[in-house]
């Protein structure tokens, strides 16, 4: 019986901790065409979905940030591309074209929000 107690309760610290992990999803527009790669990315709490972003070399990407909570924004400075600090509910767009290939950090510039752990990465691809 207590074996039974202790698997469970590692079962469960294993969903509490792995939760954010899994909710962090990617998105991959590298193999897609087109003139601008628009994507989508919402905030809760102080993490960006989805925190990974993959794009070609040479796209116009434009960034839609919907707000899920509190005050932020997405940033990331190699593109010059921020957007304002909005409100929870809002959305703000902004737009760059992904110049230089590598991989970029995008992330809240709200004061302590970047090192909270509010950041994801753009991957641009030749």
């Amino acid at each position: 019986m207590k074996t039974q107690k202790i698997v469970l309760i590692v079962a469960l610290l294993t969903l509490v901790f792995a939760a954010p992990v899994i909710s962090q999803d990617a998105v991959d527009l590298t193999g897609e065409s087109g003139s601008v790669r628009e994507i989508e990315v919402s905030s809760s709490g102080l993490r960006f979905t989805p925190n990974e972003i993959r794009v070609n070399l040479g796209d116009t990407v434009r960034i839609t940030y919907r707000n899920g909570g509190g005050r932020h924004d997405w940033v990331i400075d190699e593109f010059d591309a921020a957007t304002p600090v909005i409100a929870a509910g809002q959305t703000s767009t902004v737009e760059f074209v992904a110049d230089q290939a590598g991989s970029f950090e995008f992330y809240c510039s709200v004061p302590g929000h970047r090192a909270s752990g509010m950041v994801g990465t753009l991957v641009v691809v030749e």
